[in-house]
Formats: C-alpha cells, sequence, structure tokens
C-alpha cells in the first residue's frame, strides 16, 4: 500500500515556529526602542532649531559678533528643548578677507545618559566699522 502523506511534518513545524518566534523578538526590540528614537530626534530637531536661530540673530547684529556660551533656549513649536541644550559659539576672523568670519556652533545635550553634540560651521559677513 503506497499512500502519500500531505500537510507538514513536526520537524518543519518546529522550524516554522523558530523562525516566526525570531521575527517576533526583532520586530518587539524596534517596538520597545521606539519612544527613545523619537525622544533623540526632537532633541535633535531642537538643537538645529537653536542652532538655526542663533546664527540669524548673529547675522542680524542681535548677538554680537563674539565666542560665547548660549543657553535656556525657548522653541515656539514642538516639544521643548532638552534642558541641558548649550551652544558654544566660536567666532574667528578670517586673516584673508577683512569682514569675514568663520563662525562654529557646536550644541551639546544629552537624551537619557547618552551625551550629543552636534556641528554647525558657516560663514558670516560684518563691514568692517570704518565702512559702516
Amino acid at each position: 500500500m503506497d499512500r502519500k502523506q500531505s500537510g507538514f511534518s513536526l520537524v518543519e513545524t518546529l522550524v516554522a515556529l523558530a523562525i516566526l518566534t525570531t521575527a517576533l523578538l526583532l520586530g518587539m526590540a524596534l517596538v520597545l526602542q521606539h519612544p527613545w528614537v523619537v525622544r533623540r530626534v526632537d532633541a535633535e530637531r531642537q538643537a538645529y532649531r537653536a542652532m538655526e536661530s542663533t546664527l540669524e540673530s548673529v547675522r542680524a547684529g542681535v548677538i554680537p559678533l563674539e565666542s560665547m556660551e548660549l543657553g535656556g533656549f525657548i522653541t515656539a513649536a514642538g516639544r521643548p528643548a532638552p534642558k541641558d541644550l548649550k551652544l558654544s559659539m566660536t567666532v574667528r576672523q578670517r586673516p584673508d578677507l577683512p569682514g569675514l568670519y568663520n563662525v562654529t556652533l557646536v550644541a551639546t545635550y544629552s537624551i537619557g545618559r547618552q551625551k550629543l553634540e552636534k556641528r554647525v560651521e558657516t560663514l558670516v559677513w560684518r563691514l568692517p566699522r570704518s565702512l559702516s
């Protein structure tokens, strides 16, 4: 009597369950990490927003063009900036072109126990005082 069997064997079922369990556990790791990723992205966005606002204030002449430390940022949109958000502005005059300055902004902040840093470098033009 030759009978053809159909269906899954016990070994095939166990392999399929092992693959499914692994996929579900990997998915759970992503779901559990999601809130931390959202906090990190929000803090990064706030740091860039603070740097952009500072650079616009420097270009407008509201903030003096000199090296300094800045903090205590209030943002108008989204979540509040991280309480430990600090900006360090370094200004160097270019020796080859009068009135042109290298400006470097470094934002430091932390999410949980992880310290993060973002950096922006740009040039700012100011007319020399003798010409203005």
